[in-house]
């Protein structure tokens, strides 16, 4: 019995969306009992139990496609038949070297952010060659919007293409579970505004930052605070941004939460200004299930799950002015709070549960080893 190959692209210890991955890597290792299960990370640090729980070996390897010869002896060496990988190359001449070393089935499962321009004449055609003479069997897209980047840019056959809509555990916790405005000292009538995102300037949380100041300077008394919560490389960045925009104590940088669940909760409204996601991004769907309306960033790639003026606000993506006039409209109408919030819930719940995203990966991988 051939065995399955999954490949982390970061370190063992890194969170964020991976700590979703990881709970497909479970099911897969437990929807093939009959076989063993080899997860390779660049580096091993600390390492999530539930994996070890689940019988994955764990191995310290860097599955770098710019080193082919050593993938190669890595996959005889492991006895690898299946392959599982995310974000990378839709196709390449090493997977054609990883099959004669004895892969059956390749899975590309695509998370990766952002528009692609759409090939044409010899490009296309070029493209549309090396899909099918050296592309994966199945590629899984995360949203719609990946799906059809997927046909259209990639050009995956249709019949390779799978959909695993991103989903989120439904956030059963109240009020009455939320710990933030205990700790950071914020009143029971202060509403807080939350956003959450690794702290990179492609999340445009300096967009955030602008409008906290020019709403700030506009209504003075509203009783309105920020939070961000997320660590990453530009985190001093955003750091001087709120000190130079004047924002002490009214916009706060938290840093990586483990309790975001209890923290939403304790909130009032929700951002996210990211210029480029896969139209599902986890964060706003957890606002979204946590009841919180939100205010999201108009840019096809990020805002799939949001119906503007039902279970969410849109506004220009790059715009600080219209996301301040947004955020405005929410601060002064507690019933669009309340009715958006409850309308968002409704949508996290029912459409974008992880228990389906888990259920749709496992089926499409079983798809193509079968």
């Amino acid at each position: 019995m051939l065995n399955l190959l999954l490949v982390g692209n970061w370190e063992s210890g890194v969170g964020y969306a991976w700590r979703m991955m990881e709970q497909f890597w479970v099911a897969l290792a437990r929807a093939y009992p009959d076989r063993k299960t080899v997860l390779c990370f660049p580096k091993v640090t600390t390492v999530n139990p539930d994996l070890v729980e689940a019988g994955i070996e764990i191995v310290e390897f860097n599955f770098d496609l710019a080193r082919p010869l050593e993938l190669a002896r890595f996959i005889r060496q492991h006895q690898i038949g299946h392959l599982y990988l995310s974000d990378r190359a839709y196709s390449t001449w090493v997977y054609r070297l990883l099959r004669f070393a004895g892969v059956r089935t390749i899975t590309v499962h695509d998370h990766t952010p952002g528009p692609r321009t759409v090939p044409k004449g010899l490009k296309r055609f070029a493209k549309g060659v090396s899909t099918r003479l050296m592309g994966a069997d199945a590629y899984i897209a995360t949203s719609n919007y990946v799906l059809d980047r997927l046909r259209n840019v990639a050009l995956a056959p249709a019949n390779r293409c799978f959909l695993a809509q991103n989903g989120v555990v439904p956030n059963t916790l109240t009020r009455q579970h939320e710990t933030i405005r205990a700790e950071l000292g914020i009143s029971p009538d202060t509403l807080l505004v939350v956003s959450s995102s690794r702290a990179t300037r492609y999340k445009r949380i300096d967009d955030i930052i602008e409008a906290a100041a020019l709403l700030k300077a506009a209504r003075p008394e509203a009783n309105v605070r920020f939070i961000h919560c997320g660590n990453g490389p530009d985190f001093d960045f955003f750091s001087k941004l709120v000190m130079d925009r004047g924002l002490q104590g009214y916009y706060r940088l938290l840093g990586a939460r483990s309790d975001m669940a209890s923290v939403l909760v304790g909130c009032d409204i929700a951002v996210h200004a990211s210029q480029g996601e896969v139209g599902l991004s986890l964060a706003i769907l957890e606002f979204m299930s946590a009841g919180l309306p939100a205010v999201i960033a108009d840019d096809p790639s990020v805002c799939q799950c949001i119906r503007d003026g039902d279970s969410g606000l849109l506004f220009r993506s790059g715009s600080p002015q219209d996301l301040s006039a947004k955020l405005l409209m929410l601060i002064d109408d507690p019933a669009l709070r309340r009715r958006i919030g409850q309308a968002a819930q409704r949508t996290a719940t029912t459409e974008y549960n992880l228990q389906d995203t888990i259920a749709s990966v496992v089926t499409a991988v079983k798809a193509v080893a079968a």
